[in-house]
């Protein structure tokens, strides 16, 4: 299956030459040719989360199967801003493909300092603001108008943050959204409860539901919808998406076979 698509698609003022991009922690903090070697059919290279301190991995962190995808907790490791700036604006700037930041909002000032280092630097696209969980909003008002400045933004979301947080959304649905993985919980291997987020192709009915609902607002909508098949995708792209984000498929999928299709 060929997607019929040809005209770049324009993302407000973000542009994907591609409907596709990775999932925000599937692949690291920059793109490597030489171990992904699918990145030309990618719109955009989506960072890992950078929040403005260093964090360390969950001491729970796990990875629990179950039927029809897998439930992944971390705790988001990362270097924090300065650091990741320092580490890898080179490689941003001479990566394959366009690079969008996903920082992890913790206030309003945090974000603002965050978003200030990386603006100027080469073959950054945009941000995509990554909100916390319980965000309220009066929060998302807030963050907005920190987040303003030269760079374009995409709001994460899962689909719980939806209806709580929609009449705002409304106010602003100029800013892309990107529909992330719901959360769950599930048992791990001693019996203890952990939360995380839900990846894989039993969580595409939910996600394709979301998607078209907002769609249909006239919002511009990418999402992580766990596909694994082609079809998929045909579902998503023909109920109004921009782009499709890939996860669980560029962990432990066939990207090869897969990208064969398009």
């Amino acid at each position: 299956m060929w997607l019929d698509q040809e005209s770049a698609i324009h993302k407000r003022e973000i542009v994907l030459e591609k409907p596709f991009l990775n999932a925000a922690g599937t692949l690291g903090f920059y793109p490597n040719p030489h171990t992904m070697p699918y990145l030309h059919h990618l719109g955009a290279f989506l960072t890992n989360p950078i929040s403005q301190y260093p964090r360390q991995p969950a001491g729970n962190r796990a990875t629990i199967p179950f039927s029809g995808g897998f439930l992944l907790h971390t705790g988001l490791q990362n270097p924090g801003i300065t650091r990741a700036v320092g580490q890898f604006k080179r490689r941003w700037a001479h990566a394959p493909l366009p690079i969008i930041v996903h920082l992890l909002v913790e206030s309003p000032p945090s974000l603002t300092d965050m978003i200030r280092r990386l603006e100027g630097l080469e073959n950054v696209m945009g941000v995509e603001l990554g909100l916390p969980p319980d965000c309220q909003p009066d929060t998302l008002t807030a963050i907005l108008e920190a987040a303003r400045g030269e760079l374009p933004l995409i709001l994460s979301l899962n689909p719980e943050q939806i209806p709580n947080l929609l009449s705002n959304l409304q106010e602003s649905s100029h800013i892309p959204i990107h529909l992330t993985e719901p959360r769950g919980m599930l048992p791990n291997k001693d019996g203890q409860f952990v939360t995380g987020r839900l990846y894989g192709p039993a969580i595409v009915p939910q996600m394709l539901k979301a998607a078209k609902a907002l769609v249909d607002q006239g919002f511009q909508v990418i999402v992580n919808g766990g596909v694994t098949m082609s079809d998929e995708v045909k579902f998503f792209l023909d109920c109004g998406v921009t782009a499709v984000g890939l996860g669980s498929l560029l962990w432990g999928g066939d990207p090869a076979a897969f990208f064969a299709d398009f």
